[in-house]
């Protein structure tokens, strides 16, 4: 696997941890934070009406989108070289 299609795994990677941080925040009226990166906050407002807010860095999702298309890369590579011995 090159690079490039690594990278698309780590950015749906990246896209469905950020959908799934949110909607368990949402279901669970929580909070979740992770500094610098995203911070999630769920619970009603004063006429008892479901609310949430999100804020997050954008360069966050980025990281990790390149971490785990790294990884994703590295892992290909290292099955490669396995599969050729």
């Amino acid at each position: 696997m090159n690079f490039m299609k690594a990278l698309g795994v780590g950015i749906l990677i990246s896209l469905v941890a950020l959908v799934a941080i949110f909607i368990i925040t949402f279901v669970t009226n929580g909070s979740f934070s992770i500094p610098v990166f995203i911070s999630v906050e769920s619970g009603t407002n004063s006429s008892g009406a479901p609310e949430t807010s999100m804020f997050f860095n954008p360069l966050g999702p980025l990281v990790l989108a390149v971490v785990a298309a790294t990884v994703v890369w590295l892992a290909s590579k290292a099955k490669r070289t396995s599969q050729q011995s």
